[in-house]
């Protein structure tokens, strides 16, 4: 999620009605449920108060019909998970439903269906949003289970303030929410560089829309006292048309605002039709990537690797001209909408040897196999063979 900033947290008193715990009574359906996913086993855990206090403003917004549920899992050494329902009541903003007594990974994507499955079950509604809060790296992985480099969810197991631990990768993400009884009308993602083609083609049969960035977010993450209301919309283009534009508005600490897109997901198979047809037209020996929008480096391996290029950028510049116009069609057909900025913040040192423009500008990062990435520290053409979108576009039939 979020670039370390540390929050002095409002103190917020959450107090216990057990009513839906296990067993308990199950609601009639509401119009919406909208479930949050607080993975703060980290050094985010101050940060993740701050969110709920913004929430518990946001939710005054919403109607009484509705349901904002929050899975939150906190850095505290005497604290265990929990599910808090927050509504619009000054004297118990926020019900504890259930505490569990024991303490789990949030990256373990066994309890994330878990814990999912019982909101659904405890809270049903017409439809399900989904807010996925914490630190990510997109599509960037080590295995294809929880692994001990990046992805989304970390959780330390010791309950401290620290990023070591286990993260969560893409095709478990996408095996957790598959497992589910239904899909979401939109995943929102308050985490880091999540708008990759690679992440929402594994998501796209379990959700309607993916809502993200696909650079780093702000220190302070979504501003959620206008976000909430926005996630409640029923008119889909007003809502993640209100959310990408309240999102956008922010100010980050370079000076940017946040590139945001909404992809609208049952066009992406459009899409790599598009994209393999495309991508026959590039010669690797020819791919120049000195300008190319980017998103993402690794400080650690190397601060200048650039890794996640805008899609729309790379092929502008390498596909044939006539293969490019039809990608370009699948593209608009995937892209919901749109908000630009021509600086953010990047995992690492970003210099802005680039120039973004509207012509330029897809919101949609790609990863490329290059051959440089095999001298990083993390192998990328490696990684990127365990997600779908890989062998969807033919990557792995193409001589790069």
């Amino acid at each position: 999620m979020k670039r370390i900033l540390t929050i002095c947290a409002v103190s917020l008193m959450l107090l216990t009605s057990c009513s839906t715990d296990d067993g308990g009574e199950v609601r009639q359906p509401a119009k919406r449920t909208v479930i949050v996913y607080m993975a703060a086993e980290n050094n985010l855990t101050d940060n993740a108060q701050s969110d709920i206090n913004e929430m518990i403003k946001g939710v005054k917004s919403i109607s009484k019909y509705d349901n904002l549920i929050l899975f939150v899992d906190r850095a505290r050494q005497a604290e265990k998970p929990f599910i808090i329902r927050l509504k619009n009541d000054d004297k118990q903003p926020a019900d504890t439903i259930r505490k569990y007594e024991e303490d789990f990974y949030t990256s373990d994507p066994r309890k994330m269906t878990e814990v999912l499955q019982w909101v659904m079950t405890n809270y049903p509604a017409d439809d399900y949003g989904l807010v996925l809060w914490g630190h990510a790296n997109g599509w960037v992985i080590m295995n294809d289970s929880v692994a001990s480099r990046r992805a989304i969810a970390v959780d330390n197991g010791e309950n401290l303030a620290s990023t070591t631990g286990r993260w969560l990768n893409m095709p478990s993400l996408r095996t957790a929410l598959e497992a589910l009884p239904h899909p979401f009308k939109f995943i929102f993602a308050d985490c880091c560089n999540m708008q990759n083609v690679e992440v929402a083609y594994e998501l796209k049969d379990v959700t309607e829309y993916l809502i993200a960035s696909p650079a780093g977010i702000p220190g302070e993450g979504a501003p959620y006292e206008t976000i909430i209301p926005d996630l409640f919309l029923y008119d889909d283009v007003q809502m993640y048309t209100q959310t990408c534009d309240d999102y956008n508005a922010l100010t980050d600490n370079e000076g940017g605002h946040l590139p945001i897109t909404t992809i609208r997901t049952e066009g992406l198979l459009s899409l790599v039709t598009a994209t393999k047809a495309a991508l026959q037209t590039i010669v690797p020996t020819t791919v120049n990537t000195d300008g190319l929008i980017y998103y993402y480096s690794y400080k650690v391996s190397d601060p200048d690797e650039h890794v996640m290029y805008d899609m729309n950028d790379f092929l502008l510049r390498h596909a044939e001209t006539s293969a490019y116009q039809q990608w370009k069609k699948a593209l608009q057909q995937v892209t919901a909408y749109k908000k630009m900025s021509t600086k953010w913040q990047v995992m690492g040192t970003l210099v802005y040897d680039f120039e973004v423009t509207d012509e330029r500008f897809g919101g949609i990062s790609m990863f490329v196999p290059l051959p440089r990435y095999e001298n990083t520290l993390i192998n990328y053409n490696e990684g990127i063979k365990k997600l779908a979108w890989y062998h969807a576009v033919g990557w792995s039939e193409l001589d790069w």
